[in-house]
């Protein structure tokens, strides 16, 4: 049975774990929703105009547009993934 300093300590060293973990969700969040902006503002500009002033193919600027919004995704994936790989190793501290 563990003391309670070991317990204590434990708790605290996941909770020190576990913010670190949600500062850099949050800023992989903020960092994939501006990366996401640029690209649709970009790709905008790209399917208007071209250097010339002659206009592009719409089609590549929607590719653009759709890549940013999986990059997107794919983001909030690998942060909820490591949220759940949180609680685990928290559920399994516990029992220790």
């Amino acid at each position: 049975m563990p003391t309670t300093q070991t317990t204590k300590r434990k708790t605290a060293q996941t909770k020190r774990s576990t913010t670190a973990k949600k500062a850099a969700g949050t800023r992989a969040r903020k960092s994939a929703a501006a990366n996401a902006g640029r690209a649709k503002t970009n790709a905008k500009r790209r399917a208007t105009t071209t250097a010339r002033g002659q206009t592009t193919a719409k089609p590549q600027a929607q590719a653009e547009n759709l890549g940013a919004r999986v990059a997107n995704v794919v983001q909030g994936g690998v942060t909820l993934g490591s949220k759940a790989a949180a609680g685990v190793a928290r559920r399994i501290a516990d029992r220790f």
